[in-house]
């Protein structure tokens, strides 16, 4: 239970931080301390990630459908196995979209988690489709 107390206690901590850094809150002293929030930057910051992380999600769909393709080309144990990572990239993609849907129906509070989360997902399913390209093209050249 104090475990659970700190993490929630550290992420309202972050989500100020980053709030406050991000523009999303300022602080107005005049005789008393006023803290307003401005939903509006937090929707621009919103929709301006979304948008990129879309696109790099659908470049990313069409390149497994590429590597799907190439895989044809191959025979044996490389096509199997080069099909079950495709199958792996895939459930990551698909884990991704979903990503992409919760960032989308996230209030203030969740954002900074689904977007870290989010990155981080982009950057390991780029890591594995640019290592099976690669792996690709070295069976090819055999």
């Amino acid at each position: 239970m104090k475990r659970l107390l700190v993490v929630v206690l550290a992420l309202v901590v972050v989500v100020g931080v980053v709030g406050y850094w991000r523009g999303w809150f300022s602080v107005v002293r005049e005789g008393k301390v006023d803290v307003e929030v401005d939903s509006a930057k937090f929707k621009q910051d919103k929709q301006a990630f979304s948008k990129t992380v879309g696109v790099k999600a659908k470049a990313m769909k069409e390149q497994v459908a590429n590597l799907w393709k190439k895989s044809e080309g191959l025979t044996g144990e490389d096509k199997a196995q080069v099909q079950k990572e495709l199958d792996e990239l895939k459930r990551k993609h698909d884990r991704l979209e979903q990503q992409i849907k919760e960032l989308e129906d996230s209030g203030q509070d969740r954002f900074d988690s689904i977007k870290q989360d989010l990155s981080k997902s982009l950057e390991e399913v780029e890591k594995k489709t640019e290592d099976l390209t690669k792996k690709m093209e070295k069976g090819k050249d055999k």
